[in-house]
């Protein structure tokens, strides 16, 4: 079953798995992207794990939460939702901030995080490319970005098979507010998680798209080489937002990722 609880700044959604389930699944979104993202992907893990899913700050049901923020108070936000549901530790599955924001839990708490799916990240951004289009959103809105965000999160061949897809994730990303989304944007102009790799030790996925062009396959790759015996997903076919695109394979790439490490 599925139930909302409050935690001090976010709506959590918990789809609880069955008696004895083998620990939690917690899902960190993208920037510009709700809960929803997740909503295919969900399912299946819920046959075997319990799995919590929330907005960041500034998007969705979080979107009064602190307009300013730092990945570590991002990670501060995870942290808050495990103890809130009373979690020492959980799998993590974040996608492009989610994932950074997956890898810096690891670093900092290695005993909370049993197991790690990072997709479609990288371990360091264009400083002055995520400050530009923060400045471009506070003054204009997310009008004028949001046919270059939908270029880079579908590939070319999917933006023409599943258009409702492409059309739901439109809608998702106009309805963040500016001033939430340009907090994302800033808080990736200064993420770099570059130094925390070499300290995971916990079992990791790495997993990108073969046509992402926000954060190339060879981010991802970087990412793997860093960390202690990760291993490595790419995708064919898929740009920067996988599990909309191939949620089936996502949800199986996180189970097998997790029961791994149970």
């Amino acid at each position: 079953m599925s139930a909302s609880e409050e935690t001090p700044d976010v709506v959590v959604d918990r789809a609880t798995g069955p008696d004895g389930a083998a620990g939690t699944i917690v899902l960190l979104n993208s920037l510009g992207t709700t809960t929803a993202l997740w909503d295919e992907v969900v399912a299946p893990l819920a046959e075997s794990f319990d799995v919590v899913r929330f907005d960041q700050r500034g998007h969705g049901t979080a979107a009064a939460a602190p307009a300013t923020a730092l990945l570590d108070d991002l990670v501060d936000d995870l942290f808050a939702v495990l103890d809130r549901h009373g979690a020492a530790g959980a799998h993590l599955a974040g996608i492009s901030i989610g994932g950074m924001i997956a890898l810096r839990a690891a670093s900092r708490a290695p005993d909370r995080v049993r197991s790690l799916t990072a997709m479609c990240c990288a371990a360091v951004l264009d400083r002055r490319s995520w400050i530009d289009r923060a400045a471009t959103v506070r003054q204009h809105g997310l009008d004028p970005i949001v046919p270059a965000v939908l270029e880079r999160w579908f590939a070319r061949d999917f933006r023409g098979l599943r258009p409702e897809v492409v059309r739901a994730h439109e809608d998702m990303v106009r309805s963040t507010p500016p001033e939430g989304y340009a907090m994302g944007c800033d808080v990736l102009a200064d993420a770099d998680v570059r130094s925390d790799l070499a300290a995971i030790d916990a079992p990791t996925l790495v997993i990108g798209g073969a046509e992402d062009p926000a954060t190339p396959p060879r981010e991802q790759r970087a990412i793997a080489r860093a960390i202690a015996h990760a291993r490595l997903e790419i995708l064919p076919s898929v740009g920067h937002l996988a599990p909309a695109a191939v949620p089936e394979t996502v949800a199986k790439l996180v189970l097998d990722n997790a029961v791994r490490s149970v």
